[in-house]
C-alpha cells in the first residue's frame, strides 16, 4: 500500500497533465523567446474581398500594421489556410511606414525578408510558412509596411476580411517603391497572419479573442483604434505593463456554437493557444450566438466558455472575459429573449462559478444610465451594436485598470 501511494505521488509530480489532475495549473516560466506583436486571423475571402484591378497574382501588395511591442528581430508568418492551390511568394520587404493610411515608406528602413535563405517561397494550400529571423529595428506602436510581390495566387485567397485600414495593390514588382500613385484600394489583409519579435524574459503576449467588436468594426478607418490597439497604447505608456504585447484575434460573427471558420472552438488552437509567447487571453464572444438563438442558450454558452477557459488553464494561460455589450436598437440582434440571454450570460461571466481569472464589465461601461440594454449615444458607431472609437477607448481603459489591479494583487 505504501509503495502504491509513493508511486501515485511520483507520477503526479513528473507528469505535466498530472499538474491539473492534482489541482494545480501549469506555470509559464519567464523566458527569452519569440512573442507575437501583431496578428490577423485568416479567413476565406469572399468575392468583394478579392482584388480585381489589379489582381494579386503577379503583382505587388503593400499592407500596413502597427506593432504592439518593439524589437530588433522579426519573423513574418503567411497563411494559405483556405487556398485550394499553392501560393507563390516571390519576394517580401518590410519597412517603416511614414504615416498610417498612406503607402509611403521610409526607404532607409526597407529590408528584404527571406525564407530558408531564399527571397521567396511556395505555401501549399491549407498550410502556412514563417520567414527566417530578420534583423529589423522598430519600437512599440510603430507603423510598419509589409510589401509582397506575388506569383500565382489561389482563386480564393486567405485574408482577414475586415482590417479597418487600407491595403494597396499595384501592378508589377514594386516591393521597394517609396510610394504608389496608381493602385487598387482594399480593406483586407492578404495572407499575412502574424508578426513575432524576439524579446527578453518578462515579456508577455495578451491575445484579445472575439468577434467584430474585438476587430474594431465601427472604429475610425485607418485610425488603428480598436479596443485591443487602444489597450496596447495604454499598457505601453506604463512602465509596469510596457512588456505586454496586445494582439487581436478577431473574426466577424465568431461564435461559441458557429460552424466552419467562424467557430471559436475550431479556431482557438491556432488563433490563441499556439500564439508565440501567449500568457493571457481576453475573451469577448457570444453576441453572434445570441443573435441566432431561438431559446434560452445561456447555460450552453456558460459551458462553452468553461471549455475555452479549461483549454487555456491546462497550458498555464490566464483567462479574462468581457461582458457582452448591449445591442437594443439593432433589429438583427435584439429581442426580449436575446436580451434575457445576454444579461444571464453576463451574470455568469462576473460570477465566481465562471472559472475566469478576471473580467471587465464592458456592458456597464458602454450602456446608457437610463437603459442598460442600449449603447450610450456617445459610444455608438451608428448601428446600436458596435462602439465607435470613443467606446473602444473606454473599453481599453477599463481593461487596463483590471490588468493593473490583478498585477497589484499578485504582488501582495
Amino acid at each position: 500500500m505504501r509503495l502504491k501511494k509513493i508511486t501515485a505521488v511520483f507520477l503526479c509530480i513528473i507528469t505535466l497533465a498530472g499538474l491539473t489532475a492534482c489541482g494545480k495549473r501549469p506555470v509559464i516560466e519567464p523566458a527569452d523567446g519569440w512573442y507575437t506583436v501583431w496578428a490577423a486571423a485568416p479567413e476565406a475571402a469572399e468575392l468583394s474581398e478579392i482584388p480585381r484591378n489589379p489582381l494579386l497574382s503577379g503583382n505587388t501588395c503593400r499592407q500596413q500594421v502597427r506593432a504592439s511591442l518593439g524589437g530588433d528581430k522579426i519573423k513574418l508568418t503567411f497563411s494559405n489556410e483556405y487556398g485550394s492551390g499553392n501560393l507563390v511568394i516571390e519576394s517580401v520587404h518590410i519597412a517603416h511606414l511614414v504615416s498610417a493610411g498612406s503607402p509611403a515608406i521610409d526607404t532607409a528602413t526597407d529590408t528584404a525578408v527571406t525564407f530558408s535563405g531564399s527571397s521567396g517561397t511556395t505555401v501549399k494550400g491549407g498550410s502556412s510558412v514563417t520567414s527566417d529571423e530578420i534583423s529589423f529595428a522598430f519600437e512599440a506602436m510603430d507603423m510598419l509596411s509589409v510589401t509582397v510581390k506575388f506569383g500565382d495566387v489561389p482563386n480564393v485567397p486567405s485574408c482577414h476580411k475586415n482590417a479597418s485600414c487600407t491595403t494597396w495593390v499595384v501592378s508589377g514588382d514594386r516591393v521597394s517603391d517609396q510610394t504608389f500613385t496608381t493602385m487598387g484600394l482594399m480593406s483586407s489583409y492578404y495572407f499575412l497572419s502574424r508578426i513575432d519579435t524576439y524579446a527578453l524574459a518578462g515579456t508577455e503576449t495578451l491575445v484579445c479573442f472575439g468577434d467584430s467588436v474585438t476587430g474594431g468594426a465601427g472604429s475610425s478607418y485607418n485610425g488603428f483604434d480598436s479596443y485591443p490597439e487602444a489597450l496596447a497604447k495604454i499598457l505601453n505608456s506604463d512602465p509596469k505593463t510596457e512588456n505586454i504585447s496586445v494582439v487581436g484575434a478577431s473574426v466577424s460573427e465568431l461564435g461559441l456554437f458557429s460552424e466552419g471558420s467562424s467557430s471559436a472552438k475550431r479556431r482557438f488552437e491556432n488563433d490563441v493557444l499556439n500564439m508565440p509567447g501567449v500568457h493571457s487571453v481576453m475573451l469577448l464572444i457570444g453576441g453572434d450566438d445570441i443573435k441566432s438563438a431561438q431559446y434560452d442558450i445561456s447555460s450552453e454558452m456558460a459551458d462553452a466558455y468553461k471549455d475555452l477557459t479549461e483549454a487555456c488553464h491546462r497550458r498555464g494561460i490566464t483567462v479574462y472575459a468581457g461582458t457582452i455589450p448591449p445591442f437594443e436598437g439593432n433589429t438583427l440582434y435584439y429581442s426580449e429573449l436575446h436580451e434575457k440571454i445576454r444579461k444571464s450570460v453576463n451574470e455568469f461571466i462576473m460570477s465566481a462559478d465562471s472559472g475566469f481569472d478576471g473580467f471587465v464589465d464592458f456592458a456597464t461601461i458602454l450602456c446608457r444610465a437610463e437603459n442598460d440594454s442600449k449603447l450610450q449615444s456617445d459610444y455608438d458607431s451608428g448601428d446600436s451594436l458596435h462602439p465607435n472609437a470613443a467606446g473602444y477607448e473606454a473599453m481599453a481603459k477599463a481593461a487596463a485598470e483590471m490588468l493593473n489591479e490583478k498585477m497589484s494583487e499578485d504582488e501582495e
